[in-house]
């Protein structure tokens, strides 16, 4: 007399491979598959701050280290010099001015395209070009920000998702479409709720880890448009070279041109 052995094993996959079978476990597995997050867009258009073509916003230096900011580059500490309550104004596509206090001195320093000026109320003024490299610019990446002006200029190479802080982002590496001028890229962690960039790495024209900055505490400025509360800047060994604050920020005030220039 054969006697069958009880296999709870393959009794629990025949009647998996039933349910499997059954047309009421698909709206089932449909409702979850609709539930899961979607991947982040690989395409950088889809990450541009949108309708935002100038702000104004109160910058704090909150630290900032001379030793550390020279393994930068050599004018790194320049608007860290900035104290108090500094004015920051920006207008695409790349004009940006800064107002405040360097010790007793009232201190102005515009980048508008790749002419630079300083200003300070004890007589100095300097104006400057900064030559035609693109990586002279100052751009909304410096506050975190993609901008439709930037793509004219720049591209880039999806890396996949990542994250930073719990965040998955989308990370792109990003260079200059005409390599002939500038060489150097970055790579950059973007979220893709916010648009804002959580975290970049910058490269020189030899591939050299130059800085990395954290964008911090992203807020709502205006609907839709979001913008970074500190930005944080470390070395390539690691160390703080600087940190600021940005607060009472206002969008699309409609800001002049002249505003740009001395």
């Amino acid at each position: 007399m054969k006697i069958k052995v009880f296999r709870p094993a393959a009794l629990t996959l025949s009647l998996l491979g039933i349910a499997i079978a059954s047309p009421l476990v698909l709206p089932l597995q449909r409702a979850i598959a609709a539930q899961a997050p979607a991947a982040p867009s690989t395409n950088l258009n889809d990450y541009v701050a949108n309708h935002l073509d100038d702000f104004t916003t109160t910058m704090k230096v909150l630290a900032h280290d001379d030793n550390a900011g020279r393994k930068i580059n050599k004018d790194f500490g320049m608007i860290y010099q900035l104290k108090g309550d500094v004015t920051l104004n920006y207008k695409e596509e790349n004009k940006l001015r800064l107002d405040g206090h360097i010790g007793a001195s009232k201190g102005t320093f515009i980048v508008n395209n790749t002419t630079q000026y300083v200003r300070l109320s004890v007589g100095i003024n300097d104006k400057r070009d900064l030559g035609k490299s693109p990586g002279k610019r100052k751009t909304l990446l410096d506050v975190g920000l993609i901008s439709t002006g930037y793509l004219a200029y720049a591209e880039g190479q999806a890396l996949g998702p990542r994250p930073v802080d719990g965040v998955i982002c989308q990370v792109f590496r990003i260079s200059y479409k005409d390599k002939s001028l500038d060489t150097s890229h970055r790579i950059v962690w973007i979220d893709p709720k916010t648009k804002v960039t959580l975290k970049r790495e910058e490269y020189s024209q030899k591939g050299k880890l130059n800085a990395t900055f954290y964008y911090k505490e992203p807020k709502e400025v205006a609907p839709g448009v979001w913008f970074p509360s500190r930005i944080e800047v470390y070395n390539n060994e690691g160390q703080k070279a600087g940190e600021t604050s940005y607060s009472s920020t206002k969008v699309n005030q409609g800001l002049s041109d002249s505003l740009f220039h001395l």
